[in-house]
């Protein structure tokens, strides 16, 4: 009887740690993508990197201000601003992800630099990530709030 028991406890233990590993390689996954994101942001700017790492059905929370909801609608709320004037890049600090390993969120901290006033802004952010059927991650929503400058 005891024969019978451990053989499915067994099993258990291995889908325990294989769902463990998989959930650990796709925070891997999220992290470098939210890294690779801020990255495109500094270096094309914060309207190309939001574009091109943005759902088709995202979500963008702003302050004090209704969401954006979908790229398209994303698109146009930056048509004619110019993003030359600051400089927003960000550090995630945490990520985690779902069981199924295609959602997930990341958050962290970002600076922005105001070129004009020669200033930097400090906030928290958040973004939900999901993974798309060609294996990329986007983002699905995202949003945060200013803070004071980090000790």
């Amino acid at each position: 009887m005891k024969k019978l028991l451990l053989f499915p406890l067994i099993g258990l233990m291995i889908a325990c740690t294989s769902l463990e590993e998989r959930q650990k390689e796709t925070r891997k996954e999220i992290l470098s993508t939210d890294r690779a994101f801020s990255a495109r942001s500094a270096e094309k700017g914060m309207h190309d990197a939001f574009l091109f790492y943005a759902a088709d059905d995202l979500v963008k929370l702003q302050e004090g201000r209704f969401p954006i909801i979908g790229k398209d609608a994303l698109a146009r709320a930056f048509e004619g601003k110019s993003d030359s004037l600051f400089r927003l890049t960000w550090e995630p600090v945490k990520a985690e992800v779902s069981n199924s390993g295609d959602l997930g969120y990341t958050f962290g901290n970002y600076e922005l630099y105001d070129f004009l006033r020669n200033e930097i802004y400090y906030g928290n952010y958040y973004t939900v990530w999901r993974k798309e059927k060609d294996g990329t991650w986007r983002w699905v929503l995202d949003g945060g709030n200013s803070t004071p400058r980090p000790e």
